[in-house]
């Protein structure tokens, strides 16, 4: 195991009636929100079986797969919300070994949390596909997508979201709180998942990597002892 995880032998059972109140219940709600933010973002992309290489295509998926894609919007939505929760949690892990990487994750992941407000505009998405003809939906979405403000609202969110919570795995990592391969998983699925975003199947494998990386670290967090998470 490693130096920060490492269970220590606590002094006639001393460190348990000297925990803060309510470590266990972070630590273990960090677990799970390790386990669950990644597990809940590759499930949501499985339940949407489309082809995304134009923008008719995508709004064509509206109209074959309605019901997949309201569900998956839901499902989409806790994912990228624990995310946020699943970083400050790799954060603590690191925050004292590299404070200033561990701060700049933290800001990152918390611009990201803009990730789960974007996921309303698929409803309206559904809606533009099932309301107008072909023609008119990707004319009226072209022009929703062309404003510069937009754009600034999305790119922020996933950068911020992709680059924190891979940061909070390399501060983990750096920190000896857990192995290197939660690192590689997360930044080569996060990789696959931003640059196949428009292919069937990679953004789904991608995110499937993303999820046992930062599953990996929930198992390593939930097997903590609470006096060890108590002194992080």
């Amino acid at each position: 195991m490693t130096t920060t995880t490492d269970p220590v032998t606590p002094a006639a059972g001393a460190a348990t009636a000297e925990l803060k109140p309510g470590a266990r219940f972070r630590r273990v709600g960090g677990a799970l929100s390790l386990l669950g933010a990644g597990t809940l973002t590759f499930v949501s992309l499985l339940m949407i079986p489309y082809e995304n290489q134009t923008h008719a295509e995508y709004l064509q998926t509206g109209v074959d797969h309605t019901t997949n894609i309201l569900w998956a919007a839901v499902v989409l939505h806790f994912g990228y919300l624990l995310l946020v929760p699943a970083a400050f949690t790799l954060v603590r892990l690191a925050r004292r070994t590299a404070p200033k990487l561990s701060m700049t994750a933290m800001v990152l992941a918390g611009l990201g949390s803009g990730l789960s407000g974007i996921i309303v505009v698929d409803f309206y998405d559904v809606a533009l596909a099932n309301s107008l003809p072909a023609d008119q939906a990707l004319e009226i979405w072209n022009l929703a997508g062309s404003y510069g403000q937009g754009a600034i609202i999305a790119a922020s969110s996933v950068l911020g979201m992709a680059l924190g919570i891979n940061l909070a795995v390399f501060a983990a990592w750096r920190a000896r709180a857990i192995p290197v391969y939660p690192l590689v998983l997360n930044v080569v699925g996060w990789a696959v998942f931003t640059l196949f975003s428009g292919d069937a199947w990679l953004p789904s494998i991608g995110t499937g990597l993303v999820a046992i990386g930062l599953a990996w670290a929930g198992v390593i967090v939930l097997r903590t002892r609470d006096e060890v998470w108590d002194r992080l």
